[in-house]
C-alpha cells in the first residue's frame, strides 16, 4: 500500500495520460472505433455517439492528471474514474467474443482500478 500512497501522483499522471487518449476519438471516430473495437463503425449515429464518448473518457483523463496536483479533488474524481472504467469493463467481458479487441483496454482499466482502490483504502 504505501508503494502505491507514495507514488500516486505518478499513477494519476499515467493512468489520466492513458485514459486522455481516447480524446482522439472525439477528433477521428471511425479509426479508434476500428482499432479498439475490431469493427467498422457504422452511420452518423455511431459516429456520434463514438465522438461523444470518446470527449466524456478522454476529459476523465484530463481529470485524472489534474488530482495529481489537487488532493483536494483527488477522492471524488477517482471514485467517478472507478466506476465509468468497472462498468467499461463489465460491458466488454458481458458481451463474450463480440468485443474481443476492446479486451486489453479493459485490462489496462481494471488495472488503473485497482490501484485507485488501494489508494482510497490505503489513506
Amino acid at each position: 500500500m504505501t508503494l502505491i500512497t507514495d507514488n500516486i501522483f505518478w499513477i494519476l499522471i499515467v493512468s489520466g495520460a492513458l485514459t486522455s487518449t481516447m480524446l482522439l476519438a472525439a477528433v477521428a471516430p471511425r479509426p479508434v472505433f476500428q482499432q479498439f473495437f475490431g469493427n467498422p463503425l457504422e452511420g452518423p449515429l455511431g459516429n456520434a455517439i463514438m465522438r461523444n464518448w470518446g470527449l466524456i473518457v478522454g476529459m476523465s483523463g484530463l481529470l485524472l492528471i489534474y488530482s495529481a496536483f489537487d488532493e483536494t479533488i483527488r477522492t471524488p474524481i477517482m471514485l467517478f474514474s472507478i466506476i465509468g472504467k468497472l462498468f467499461f469493463v463489465g460491458l466488454v467481458f458481458a458481451a463474450g467474443g463480440s468485443l474481443r479487441a476492446a479486451r486489453g483496454g479493459a485490462l489496462i482499466d481494471l488495472v488503473i482500478c485497482a490501484l485507485f482502490v488501494a489508494y482510497l483504502i490505503g489513506t
